[in-house]
């Protein structure tokens, strides 16, 4: 049966899903959790994470893979995670599970905004928790073993009693530190360095998923990028062979169908809540970006 209303992936309802919320491979608390295995997640996502669907995150995800790949789509990106890669995708971002392999391993940390209210941040932990954070980085034998000893620290610790709430938070301050170590090295997957006009697309694309849904103009998004329309448009083709509107149709979609396969709500109620004019030009786009009706994307045909 579906939720009544938008499916967030937060560590709240991941705690109400799972008949143990704490066993030999999770520890999952309403504003912390840490997986050790994919044995951790396989009895939760068997039933409610499903291939092909977008989710958005209510918490950011620190994920390490240690065996096998898995491919996503995170914010209108795709990408493949492979072995000694890690992941830092902050709260808000929009991820779509495409495939696991079968020999997948991995330690993945949730970290809800509220669990580092009164502690000190870093510049990286601030743009995670404001988020402004999404990161693939490539990991060597060094540190991969330095941020694996952090894992096991944190899993330690997370099952003292009472809950030992400041080393934890002190432990996943020094992880940030870490993950700041690596950006100012240049660790990014597939990349040395970005170029200006690379920065620039990726902060338009954080842009688009966060405005999408109400504002479509090109202009919108020129003026928060202090760029005039056609210099914006001019750039985004460059760097992405695609134009401002398709990214923003893009996102626009992605919303469409998160709506569809997790809330009750009728055709008409989703294209009023994303700002079309009637439900027949909602319908009509929907069909010309998928070749689906949206009640036919809802059924599964």
């Amino acid at each position: 049966m579906k939720p009544n209303g938008l499916l967030n992936l937060a560590l709240k309802q991941v705690r109400d899903w799972s008949v143990q919320p704490c066993n030999d491979c999770r520890f999952i608390s309403e504003e912390f959790g840490i997986v050790r295995s994919v044995a951790g997640i396989q009895d939760i996502s068997g039933s409610r994470i499903f291939l092909g669907q977008p989710y958005r995150l209510t918490e950011g995800r620190i994920i390490h893979l240690r065996s096998g790949y898995v491919r996503v789509r995170v914010n209108l990106h795709d990408l493949t995670i492979k072995v000694h890669q890690m992941v830092v995708a902050s709260p808000g971002t929009v991820a779509e599970l495409v495939e696991v392999s079968p020999d997948c391993e991995l330690s993945m940390l949730g970290i809800a905004n509220s669990f580092m209210e009164g502690w000190q941040k870093e510049e990286q932990l601030t743009a995670y928790l404001q988020g402004r954070l999404y990161l693939c980085l490539e990991l060597d034998e060094a540190i991969e073993q330095r941020l694996e000893t952090i894992f096991s620290l944190l899993w330690e610790m997370v099952h003292d009693v009472p809950f030992p709430r400041a080393i934890v938070q002190s432990l996943i301050s020094t992880l940030f530190y870490q993950i700041a170590y690596l950006q100012q090295n240049n660790r990014f997957v597939g990349k040395t360095k970005y170029t200006r006009q690379e920065e620039v697309f990726n902060r338009f694309i954080r842009l688009v998923n966060k405005y999408a849904i109400r504002e479509r103009n090109v202009a919108f998004y020129a003026d928060r990028l202090y760029l005039t329309p056609r210099y914006l448009s001019t750039l985004i083709w460059q760097v992405s062979d695609h134009t401002v509107m398709d990214w923003i149709n893009e996102a626009v979609i992605q919303e469409a169908k998160i709506l569809l396969l997790h809330s009750d709500k009728l055709v008409y109620q989703i294209a009023d809540e994303l700002n079309f004019p009637n439900p027949s030009f909602f319908s009509k786009f929907f069909h010309r970006m998928t070749g689906k009706t949206p009640n036919e994307y809802r059924a599964g045909k």
